[in-house]
């Protein structure tokens, strides 16, 4: 038995002769998601499972169910503190998952690719994220400002997606398939 032989039968544990082996580890798998910053928004990376799973639980969900338990905690909220601008919040995603969600759900069903789904948002976006009303998480902000360029390139990445997804109001989607 030669070393290469030996070899493969303690790494692999099999009788695989060393010219059979791989050269390479297997290509390795999507992450379930990914988020990115595009210019006017940002994408949303779904691998196929996590797709797949998306458009199973939105097939599940009546629309017109949603919309309506939102304008009700709408109107109970408005009734609470006429002042309280979550009120209209709420009544506006009211509307829009009752006038977008039934297209979202039919192309998400049509577009998920062999490799998942790319999801894209674009809209209005604001200077900075705003958190009215929480001064801890405006504190925690303000140091993440701070501590940005002392980041690797790769967590840099992972920020100022999460900060084009804090500051943009998304008004497009748009699905497509990853092959």
């Amino acid at each position: 038995m030669n070393a290469k032989w030996m070899l493969a039968v303690v790494l692999f544990g099999s009788t695989a002769r060393a010219d059979e082996l791989p050269v390479a580890p297997p290509p390795h798998e999507p992450t379930p998601l990914a988020v990115a910053a595009i210019k006017g928004g940002y994408t949303v990376t779904l691998n196929r499972e996590s797709a797949e799973m998306l458009r199973d639980a939105l097939n599940g969900t009546d629309e017109k169910e949603v919309a309506a338990t939102l304008r009700k905690f709408a109107k109970d909220k408005k009734a609470a503190d006429p002042d309280d601008k979550t009120a209209a919040t709420l009544e506006l995603v009211a509307f829009v998952v009752s006038s977008q969600l039934p297209g979202f759900k039919k192309s998400l069903t049509e577009n998920i690719g062999p490799r998942g789904t790319v999801i894209t948002l674009a809209g209005l976006q604001a200077d900075k994220v705003k958190i009215p009303n929480r001064p801890k998480l405006e504190q925690a902000l303000a140091i993440v400002r701070g501590v940005m360029p002392l980041l690797p390139e790769e967590a840099k990445d992972v920020m100022e997606a999460l900060r084009a997804v804090g500051r943009t109001t998304p008004l497009f989607w748009k699905v497509e398939a990853r092959e």
